[in-house]
C-alpha cells in the first residue's frame, strides 16, 4: 500500500523527493509531530530494542530538515507491555502532553489491561512524568483502546479522541475533554478507528472542525469517512496549512496489489470540504502515516510514515515535504 495525499482541485501540490529519517539511530514506527512555541518541531515514535519498547522523542530546529535525539517518553518490557500509538501537543502554558496506548499482556501475548495514558513534560519534551489515564479497563475479549489523537478546542480545552473496541468487528471513537471529563460517543455497527481532527475556517468565515476516521461500516471493507462539526466537538490524518487548505492523508492499496498503504488528499476550506488532486507521498510499504503543518507561512505540510512496514528491527520513520498553494 502507499501513502496518498488529497488537496483541493483549486490549488497545486508538489511533493519533495527527499526522504529524511526522524530517528538518529534508525528504526522506529508510528511517527507523530507537534509544533512548539519556540519554533522547534517535536517528534515522537515507537522504537524497539532487545526485550524493550521505547516511546522516543526527537527534535528539529530547522523545520524538519534535520533531527536529533531529545528524550524518552516511556519505556516498557516487550514481553509484558505494549507501548505505541503516540500523540503529541503543546498547551498554552508551555507544557507538552503525550498520549499513547499503554497495555499490559502476559508472556503468551494475551492482553490483560488496556490503557490510554497521558504523560507531561515541562521542558519542551526532554523529560517526562506520568500525568493521568485518559481511559483504562481490564481486557475482556475484544475491548481494546487504541490510537489517541489530541487537539485544543476553540474554548481552550484539551480534547482527546481514541478508538474503543466493543468487539472484533465493532469499534467506536470516544472523546474526552480535560474540562468536562466526559466522553462523547456515537455508536455505529461499523468498526471506527484512528481518528484525526483539525480546525478550519470556511470561505464565508464559519468555524468548523473536521474529523476523519477509518471504518468498515456498510461494506465490511476499510473505507475512510469524515464528520463535520460547527460546535467544536469534534486515521487517516488531517491538518490545515497556513493558507487554510486542508490536507488529508490515508493509506490505501486501491492501485497496487502489494500489501502496503499510503495517500494524501487536499481541499480548500469549503463547507463541506471538496477533495481532489490525489498525490502519492510515500511509496508502497508505508504504514501508520501522519501529517504536520508548518506554522511559518510557507504552506508546507510534512508527511510522516513508517516507510518499510512494521518490520521493527529495520523500519525507518521518515518524512516528506508537501507544498500546498
Amino acid at each position: 500500500m502507499k501513502l496518498l495525499l488529497l488537496i483541493s482541485t483549486l490549488g497545486l501540490s508538489t511533493v519533495s523527493a527527499t526522504n529524511i529519517s526522524l530517528s538518529p539511530s534508525g528504526g522506529g514506527t508510528y511517527p507523530r509531530l507537534a509544533h512548539l512555541a519556540d519554533g522547534s518541531v517535536l517528534g515522537g515514535f515507537t522504537s524497539f530494542r532487545i526485550g524493550a519498547q521505547y516511546l522516543t522523542a526527537v527534535r528539529s530546529t530547522d523545520g524538519g530538515r534535520t533531527w536529533s535525539a531529545w528524550g524518552v517518553i516511556s519505556t516498557g518490557t516487550s514481553d509484558i507491555n505494549d507501548l505505541d500509538n503516540i500523540a503529541l501537543i503543546q498547551l498554552a502554558n508551555g507544557d507538552v502532553i503525550s498520549t499513547f496506548r499503554n497495555h499490559d499482556k502476559t508472556t503468551a501475548r494475551v492482553y490483560t489491561w488496556y490503557r490510554i495514558t497521558a504523560c507531561i513534560s515541562h521542558d519542551s519534551g526532554k523529560t517526562w512524568a506520568f500525568f493521568s489515564q485518559v481511559g483504562d479497563r481490564a481486557a475482556n475479549g475484544g475491548n481494546g483502546l487504541w490510537e489517541p489523537f489530541m487537539w485544543i478546542s476553540k474554548s481552550g480545552a484539551l480534547q482527546v479522541c481514541y478508538a474503543s473496541e466493543n468487539a472484533s468487528n465493532d469499534q467506536d471513537i470516544l472523546m474526552r475533554s480535560s474540562t468536562n471529563g466526559g466522553p462523547r460517543q456515537q455508536s455505529t455497527t461499523g468498526r471506527d478507528g484512528m481518528p484525526a481532527c483539525t480546525d478550519f475556517t470556511t470561505a464565508s468565515g464559519a468555524a468548523r472542525v473536521l474529523c476523519v476516521f477509518e471504518t468498515t461500516e456498510g461494506t465490511g471493507l476499510f473505507t475512510v469517512k469524515s464528520v463535520l462539526s460547527s460546535d467544536d466537538v469534534g486515521a487517516p490524518y488531517v491538518v490545515t496549512n497556513t493558507s487554510g487548505t486542508l490536507a488529508f492523508s490515508v493509506t490505501t492499496d486501491e492501485d497496487t496489489s502489494a500489501h502496503a498503504w499510503s495517500a494524501l488528499f487536499p481541499s480548500q476550506a469549503s463547507d463541506p470540504p471538496a477533495w481532489g488532486q490525489k498525490t502519492t507521498v510515500l511509496g508502497t510499504g508505508t504504514v501508520w502515516p501522519s501529517l504536520y503543518s508548518r506554522l511559518d507561512g510557507s504552506n508546507i505540510v510534512l508527511g510522516c510514515g513508517d516507510l518499510d512496514g512494521v518490520k521493527f528491527d529495520n523500519s525507518l520513520s521518515r518524512y516528506l515535504r508537501l507544498d500546498t498553494a
